[in-house]
């Protein structure tokens, strides 16, 4: 071991030269310094804390554990504030100087307040770890017996028939009616056979005659089918009338078969 390193050890308590404590940052080790030389937070020696502080970073080296990079950036800090603190302070203008230990004061004070916290909930936590709860035990249905002393099942079956019955009257089979077809070849017939050459044949008197919309749009397109062939004329008169005339020419067999496919 080399001579700066036995003097960085011979610094440290006795009882850290046999085990050396691991920390969580460097917060945790400033408070632990803090509580092992009984000196008040707001009134850090930060010369002695600096070089017990270096003395376990020292220590750590030596017995090769892996430090984090932040004890490294809080021993630089360290040794920048006991720095300033030997540097004669200039006399301020306004009031008292500010103390460069104050910012390094506030992040331990903070540190500590979050570190006692978190030992109340890790108190807490073993507390309930050593509570023993009883599971809910099953309960069992208890068994209801039913008292027919007053009522036979012959009657329960009656009661039920009749409930039958009258579900069946009030919810009867749906009714299924076929809709009536009518197609565009007989409507087609039956208008040649009503037309004749020089008569008009109101179209709309005709179509309000009708049984149904089925039946109206199938001579409709009969009367379609008719004036594609020529073998109706169409006129719409001034007051909205649609009439139909018979005209010269005769139905082809060729005509027939187009009509019927």
């Amino acid at each position: 071991m080399s001579q700066s390193r036995r003097e960085a050890g011979a610094l440290l308590p006795e009882a850290w030269r046999v085990h050396l404590p691991v920390f969580d940052g460097p917060l945790d080790l400033l408070l632990h310094l803090i509580k092992l030389n009984r000196v008040e937070i707001h009134d850090i020696p930060v010369a002695q804390i600096c070089d017990q502080f270096h003395a376990y970073l020292a220590l750590a080296e030596e017995l090769n554990l892996d430090l984090a990079a932040e004890f490294i950036y809080e021993a630089a800090l360290l040794i920048h504030l006991k720095s300033r603190l030997l540097l004669p302070v200039p006399s301020a203008q306004d009031g008292e100087a500010e103390d460069p230990r104050q910012e390094l004061v506030a992040r331990l004070l903070e540190y500590r307040k979050i570190k006692e916290a978190a030992q109340s909930l890790a108190e807490i936590d073993r507390l309930r770890l050593g509570i023993w709860t009883r599971r809910p035990l099953p309960v069992a249905p208890e068994a209801v017996e039913v008292d027919l002393s007053d009522v036979s099942v012959l009657d329960l079956l009656g009661a039920f028939q009749r409930a039958l019955e009258r579900f069946d009257r009030e919810h009867p089979e749906p009714l299924h009616l076929r809709g009536e077809v009518f197609s565009v070849r007989r409507e087609f017939d039956r208008l040649m056979s009503v037309l004749s050459a020089g008569r008009p044949f109101e179209l709309l008197d005709d179509l309000r005659t009708r049984s149904c919309r089925a039946e109206a749009i199938a001579t409709f397109l009969a009367v379609l089918e008719l004036a594609r062939l020529q073998l109706v004329r169409v006129h719409m008169t001034e007051g909205e009338d649609v009439l139909l005339y018979r005209t010269t020419r005769e139905l082809s067999a060729e005509d027939r078969e187009t009509v019927q496919s």
